[in-house]
């Protein structure tokens, strides 16, 4: 059905949408929230045959016309999405490319390249919206027991001059192709002014339900309630608090970005409120009573300040009718599977 508060949408209901990396946690949500919104979605994967699952799921629960599943094995090659775009009218760009996550050298370039190779095909085919996956990572790093204020302006440099010399972490890496990707994304766009209009999504720590635990698996951030679940504290050692934002307003906020006519040249920063793993140990407690977790043994607390998460959630409220997700429904929604299959002590 429509979206409720976007009566004329930029890109029009029961269009054509790609999307890239709809297998992943984060974009086979924004796949779910397209198709709950009217449209039509051609969702890419690395490989097809390893993701099948996601198109007998879709298909099953939005019918057969409705979703289709295309290979896309290398995005990085010049016209990796021009079969892909061609019918469609938006695009949300939502893979990302982890070879060589820890060698600033790989990394930084294929994730420019990624980027830009969805949007030239995107800009060359005539659509009307091209939403790109970025990060608050591109913003900055967690900064525990820090002050500090995000604005919409704010990117995280000192990643990109850390990764020029030896000995980055991935994190950083990770950190600074966002930060590449995004300023190539305005340098194209800025050079070539395309008639399409770009968006920007900058979520943090993805929490809430899966469309296939099994398939899966719990990978990045709703690992962390997967991890708390089974008492593996030791693999979340290191864990740094900062921000999180519920996993399905993540996705709304990918389809306000294709769908909401006044939003145009945004970064959408998806980033609800902090959060530290003692807070979700707390909330599992309440929760699954019949269990017991020690408390988490690191409890520091990120105190930044990301301004634009206002507009973010405004513009939920105006187009859903409702704001942010709350940490303990996110948590509900992570841990239901976990609930459903465990025998619990």
């Amino acid at each position: 059905m429509p979206i409720p508060g976007i009566i004329t949408p930029a890109v029009p209901y029961g269009s054509l949408v790609v999307i890239s990396g709809a297998s992943g946690f984060i974009g086979s949500h924004v796949v779910d929230q397209t198709l709950t919104a009217g449209y039509k979605v051609r969702g890419t994967t690395r490989d097809i045959h390893k993701n099948q699952w996601l198109a007998d799921h879709f298909r099953q629960k939005y019918g057969n016309d409705m979703f289709q599943l295309v290979e896309v094995p290398d995005m990085e090659v010049e016209g990796a999405f021009d079969a892909a775009v061609e019918g469609a009218s938006g695009f949300i760009h939502v893979a990302n490319d982890m070879q060589g996550s820890r060698n600033p050298d790989i990394a930084i370039p294929r994730a420019v390249n990624g980027a830009l190779s969805a949007l030239k095909s995107s800009a060359n085919a005539g659509l009307k919206r091209f939403v790109f996956t970025s990060s608050s990572f591109a913003v900055t790093q967690p900064k525990p027991g820090k002050v500090f204020t995000l604005t919409v302006e704010s990117f995280n440099d000192e990643a990109v001059e850390r990764v020029k010399t030896p000995g980055a972490d991935g994190e950083t890496v990770y950190s600074a192709s966002k930060v590449e990707a995004e300023r190539a994304i305005t340098r194209w766009v800025n050079k070539n002014q395309p008639s399409l209009v770009v968006n920007t999504v900058q979520p943090n720590a993805n929490i809430g339900p899966l469309i296939n635990a099994a398939k899966q698996g719990y990978p990045t951030s709703s690992r962390w309630v997967k991890m708390l679940w089974d008492h593996d504290y030791i693999a979340l050692k290191g864990t740094p608090p900062q921000h999180f934002i519920n996993v399905q307003d993540d996705a709304r906020l990918h389809v306000i970005g294709l769908a909401h006519p006044q939003v145009m040249g945004e970064r959408l920063f998806a980033i609800a409120a902090p959060v530290n793993l003692q807070d979700i140990v707390v909330i599992l407690r309440k929760l699954y009573p019949p269990k017991k977790w020690d408390d988490f043994p690191e409890n520091d607390r990120d105190l930044s300040t990301y301004q634009p998460s206002q507009r973010a959630e405004q513009l939920l409220r105006e187009s859903y009718g409702t704001g942010f997700v709350g940490l303990e429904e996110s948590v509900r929604g992570n841990a239901a599977d976990l609930a459903a299959g465990d025998i619990w002590e």
